[in-house]
């Protein structure tokens, strides 16, 4: 073959690939078993991804780690690293990641080859140059507990980005399965900070992961999210024409179980502002998650982005809904099962509302929830009919299915009236325009 590796991916997006020892790959492409692998493009591309799709794609990280492993590959040519292709750079981006994990040399654009690692590494401090007069800092902040083969393959997506990270923190809350040690062997550029013990709910650790964040930007991500290698291009880029007054910004999730009718509704696949985030991938403004006071660590768990989000709100602020990033969430769509997560939606929706909501709507409350979440059906939930409180969606089938699920919600019940106290000290209705009830 005579074809130079800057021409690898041509009209098709291809990698080039070295199987076997070749000393003179990839200059001249001349070694013992070279292959083209076509990833885009054609119906007999190996991932089976359209044109445009590279950078939506969630998966791709994971495939092409597979496809690594199949075909024994020991090294990989890409094109050079300043092409302004959108496919190419996300690519690009996802196929260093996956080299740095699996150790696979790389050469990008006829470069001196380097180790998957230090490609990697390489690859980000040239993409963050090439930010040229965008001088805004972004760190990615996660809470984890033991979910270490999602922690991993959370910060391969962040590995990933087209436009990378300046900082990523991870705040394990004194996981039992190694995720700290996994983190501290593979990803040595995050900041790992480890909690005594595993006590500390996710509003705790997510305070202690804004904290220590530095930067202007905090990027809001569940352990067991993956993100799409485009997702802080365009979430900076759509951060950036709204005013100062926007708070944060809270991208499209998909989960596993979601149905087409709830994923394509119309009100999830516009813009328009809110009154709450999705907690699991939204960037924000750090300065307003700090004037706002973080997380209310008493809700422990559930329910703080909503809280949260009315303080932005009284401060000012707004949420912006932006379908234009996507975000693959791993944990299944809809509330999740078990006695743990019943209790705190329970209880902290009433918390948050006794702190924040309009008398007229605190009375209004009870028969709301009654009628629009306890009668509600599945069919409308999934025909996108609940686009904000997402907590609330399979709440009757939380209740049929849980055992001694009437004794929780008393017991949450009873851990609404011992905390009176607490929310009527702290009680400063909303009165913005953005406020709805957790009911919709």
């Amino acid at each position: 073959m005579d074809d130079s590796p800057n021409n690898a991916f041509e009209a098709l997006r291809t990698l080039v690939v070295r199987l076997s020892s070749s000393d003179g790959f990839p200059v001249e492409l001349g070694g013992e078993v070279v292959r083209r692998v076509t990833l885009v493009g054609d119906a007999d591309g190996e991932l089976g991804l359209k044109a445009g799709a590279i950078g939506r794609s969630h998966g791709l990280i994971e495939k092409l780690g597979e496809l690594l492993e199949e075909l024994s590959v020991e090294a990989v040519s890409l094109p050079g690293r300043g092409t302004a292709d959108d496919d190419e750079r996300a690519l690009i981006a996802a196929a260093l990641a996956a080299c740095s994990l699996h150790d696979v040399q790389v050469t990008c654009g006829g470069e001196a080859p380097l180790s998957g690692p230090g490609a990697d590494r390489d690859r980000r401090a040239a993409a963050r140059a090439r930010s040229g007069d965008d001088a805004r800092t972004v760190t990615a902040v996660i809470s984890a507990w033991n979910k270490r083969e999602d922690v991993r393959a959370n910060l391969l997506g962040i590995r990933a980005q087209t436009r990378p990270f300046d900082d990523v923190v991870v705040v394990d809350n004194h996981s039992s399965d190694g995720t700290a040690q996994m983190i501290r062997d593979e990803f040595p550029e995050v900041r790992l900070v480890v909690m005594p013990n595993s006590a500390y709910g996710a509003c705790e650790t997510f305070n202690v992961g804004f904290s220590t964040a530095l930067t202007e930007y905090i990027a809001i991500l569940d352990d067991d999210v993956v993100l799409t290698p485009w997702w802080l291009e365009r979430s900076l880029a759509r951060m950036a024409e709204e005013p100062e007054t926007t708070a944060v910004v809270s991208t499209k999730v998909v989960e596993p179980g979601m149905p087409d009718s709830f994923r394509d509704a119309e009100a999830l696949n516009r813009e328009r502002y809110m009154s709450t985030f999705r907690g699991c991938a939204s960037l924000a403004r750090k300065e307003a998650v700090d004037k706002a006071g973080g997380y209310d660590e008493r809700l422990f768990i559930y329910g703080n982005e909503r809280d949260l989000t009315c303080r932005l709100l009284n401060l000012g602020y707004r949420v912006l809904q932006f379908p234009g990033a996507e975000t693959f969430h791993r944990t299944p769509f809809g509330l999740q099962m078990g006695k743990r997560s019943l209790f705190y939606h329970a209880r902290n929706a009433w918390l948050g509302m006794l702190k924040y909501a309009p008398a007229k709507d605190l009375a209004r409350m009870p028969f709301l929830v009654l009628t629009k979440v306890l009668l509600r059906g599945r069919k409308a939930e999934e025909a996108g009919e609940v686009t904000d409180a997402v907590g609330t969606i399979g709440v009757g089938k939380s209740l049929r299915e849980t055992k001694g699920a009437w004794w929780i919600v008393a017991r949450a019940l009873f851990s609404v009236l011992y905390n009176v106290p607490y929310c009527l000290k702290r009680r400063e209705p909303v009165q913005a325009p953005d406020f709805e009830l957790p009911l919709q």
